[in-house]
């Protein structure tokens, strides 16, 4: 019998209900981001595999570079900058299609080639683009709906776009993008009053290396400054590190005690950083994901003193770690298995410490409380220049005991009184201990 062929078109409704059900609004807001620092890797030849981790000095004037700018409000959502544009030639084959060609020049940030795509379902029914090069431009204009409705064959999957030339009268070129007739979802969270925070933050953390000399994001007009990963280091306590290849993947970890910039380490903070190609895709994870639980020991409020930082760098995004979100790892990734045995490894020094800081009941011990109030803010950059190994923790020569332990029970409706006595609602049950003390000897006890 001859042989027949079923039918195997994708159908654009798929996409528009399912390839963006587990994406989030911010996330879209990011990978729109993530294409604007790759137009700026692709113009100005930057590799961020090689280069993310050397040092770098801040920019002498910020305001000279390239710009990001993101504008919303519930009538429409703008996202422009200046970092180079998109070449003709990319616009044809790549900026559209879902997924990248086997020839195409992958992005150091865009790894799956569906980030676009994805934005532009999610979050409008309305979608414009223009962007400009050294050569020239082009623009482009569609409504998603109508573009859904015609799914007869392959030919309706293609978007129709205005070839432009150099205009000489825009002195940077760069690329805008604007989303009208946004979807409801969308309008519901831009009237969430703690959404436009969320976001700064999300971009604040997901770009610090970006935004300490690379690239600026405004997000209505307002500038985001760079929230820095949370390392320490002194001269008695070392981070440890590790630095390794798989593959075309090069991994750099880093194991350290936290800078203590206030009376407690702050528990948002603490755990693990993992970064591919300088994003972050994992923000302070206590889960088994990283080893907490599984080879480590579940995490504790006492360990709110460690951090550690999983950079991943290759040229070739898809042997990266991260999933099509760049919100999370691939724990099946051969990569990432072997990189988390060597986090594990790396932190049980620190672990050590922090047991020993907190030998019960969470009061400090007064020789780790001095070495910890001695660790200073370490950028992630200058450690890498050290040479690998474990952590080094050098206490100080045992000397004779001067001090006892003061330990008792309180009522917790004593200790919140104390609290609004002091105006100090969030001091611990071990600040409040050691203050009322103090203030005893003070008062009461004059030498």
């Amino acid at each position: 019998m001859p042989e027949a062929r079923a039918n195997a078109f994708p159908r654009k409704r798929f996409f528009l209900e399912m390839f963006t059900r587990d994406i989030s609004f911010e996330d879209c807001i990011l990978d729109l981001i993530d294409n604007s620092i790759d137009s700026l890797v692709r113009t100005r030849e930057i590799n961020p595999a090689a280069e993310i981790l050397r040092p770098r000095s801040r920019a002498s004037d910020a305001t000279q570079l390239p710009l990001i700018s993101v504008a919303l409000n519930e009538r429409e959502i703008l996202i422009a900058d200046n970092c180079g544009g998109i070449p003709l030639k990319l616009l044809e084959n790549e900026v559209f299609s879902f997924g990248h060609g086997k020839d195409a020049r992958l992005g150091q940030l865009g790894a799956y080639g569906i980030g676009l795509k994805r934005a532009m379902f999610k979050l409008a029914s309305v979608f414009e683009i223009q962007s400009q090069t050294a050569s020239g431009g082009f623009s482009a204009k569609f409504n998603v709906d109508d573009w859904a409705a015609n799914d007869a064959d392959l030919s309706d999957w293609t978007i129709p776009f205005t070839r432009l030339e150099r205009n000489p009268d825009l002195p940077e070129n760069g690329t805008r993008i604007r989303f009208t007739s946004l979807r409801e979802e969308v309008r519901m969270r831009l009237r969430d009053g703690a959404f436009m925070g969320k976001l700064c933050s999300g971009i604040a953390g997901t770009y610090s290396l970006f935004l300490e000399d690379s690239v600026r994001v405004e997000v209505n007009g307002a500038r985001v400054d760079p929230q820095d990963l949370p390392l320490g280091s002194s001269r008695e306590i070392t981070p440890g590190q590790s630095d390794f290849t798989k593959g075309t993947v090069k991994i750099r970890i880093i194991a350290a005690l936290a800078a203590r910039k206030e009376e407690e380490w702050a528990y948002e903070r603490a755990g693990w950083y993992v970064l591919c190609n300088g994003r972050v895709v994992l923000s302070a994870d206590k889960s088994e994901l990283t080893g907490w639980g599984e080879g480590l020991p579940r995490f504790h409020s006492k360990y709110n003193g460690f951090v550690g930082v999983a950079v991943f760098r290759s040229p070739d995004p898809l042997a990266l770690p991260w999933t099509t979100t760049k919100r999370g790892l691939n724990r099946e990734s051969p990569v990432f298995q072997s990189a988390r045995t060597e986090m594990v490894v790396l932190a049980r020094p620190i672990i050590s410490f922090l047991n020993d800081m907190y030998r019960g009941q969470l009061v400090e011990e007064p020789v780790e409380r001095a070495m910890a109030e001695r660790v200073t803010t370490a950028n992630v950059r200058e450690l890498a220049l050290k040479k690998p190994g474990p952590a080094r923790i050098e206490r100080p020569v045992a000397v004779q005991h001067t001090t006892a332990r003061v330990q008792y029970d309180a009522q917790l409706a004593d200790l919140e009184r104390v609290r609004r006595s002091l105006r100090k609602p969030k001091w611990s049950p071990n600040k409040l201990g050691r203050y009322t003390f103090e203030h005893y000897l003070k008062t009461e006890c004059a030498e």
